[in-house]
């Protein structure tokens, strides 16, 4: 396997990581943000409201886009396996 294959196995895969991750972390941000600046506006420095209003958009968002996910993971797989002759030479 060349230098220039291994790397361009390793981009694909990176790729493939921010596309699946994307959406879920922009969830966690917004919430994020939203929450810090109610918290900010209100006075309530209570570290349980952030976390369990971002611990469930997360989940909800992962919920929500876990047949997406599954979608292109196994499209991903499917494309490195069925183009894994040339790697092999």
């Amino acid at each position: 396997m060349d230098v220039d294959q291994v790397v361009l196995l390793g981009r694909m895969m990176l790729q493939e990581v921010i596309i699946l991750a994307g959406p879920i972390l922009g969830v966690a941000i917004v919430v994020s943000l939203v929450v810090n600046i109610a918290q900010v506006l209100t006075s309530l420095q209570d570290m349980t409201i952030s976390s369990v209003t971002r611990l469930l958009a997360t989940g909800g968002a992962l919920f929500f886009t876990m047949p997406w996910m599954w979608r292109q993971l196994s499209h991903f797989t499917l494309n490195m396996f069925s183009d894994f002759h040339t790697y092999l030479q």
